[in-house]
């Protein structure tokens, strides 16, 4: 498949385990979910979902070592302070159980899909 300038390393299976910890975690699901359509910065993921500020800023920064989640700019608050904007990723997920074996399958924003089994 092609791979696009946001495209993320290909997927191994211990990296995918990691994957399928984190969309199978409420507060990453929420996260992702959230940021599918629009970048929002950490503050706000923590207001609106009702995600402890820490536990939100820990998220983040496990989804984005996954590529999952990817910086997407920043906002100046009213303070005067830079924050910055995530977006998600990760488009479409699917676990399935074929034949004794777990299959991941993943599709992202630029329409890369990679399929990993564990």
């Amino acid at each position: 498949m092609p791979r696009g300038g946001d495209d993320i390393d290909n997927i191994d299976r211990e990296k995918a385990w990691e994957i399928l910890q984190h969309i199978s975690d409420q507060y990453s699901i929420r996260i992702l979910r959230a940021t599918l359509h629009q970048a929002l910065d950490a503050i706000t993921l923590s207001n609106q979902l009702g995600i402890p500020i820490a536990v939100c800023y820990r998220r983040i920064r496990e989804l984005e070592k996954l590529g999952l989640i990817k910086k997407e700019g920043k906002k100046l608050t009213n303070k005067g302070k830079w924050i910055t904007l995530y977006k998600a990723n990760l488009k479409n997920a699917e676990v399935k159980m074929e034949e004794g074996r777990i299959v991941i399958r993943l599709k992202f924003r630029w329409g890369r899909e990679e399929e990993i089994e564990l």
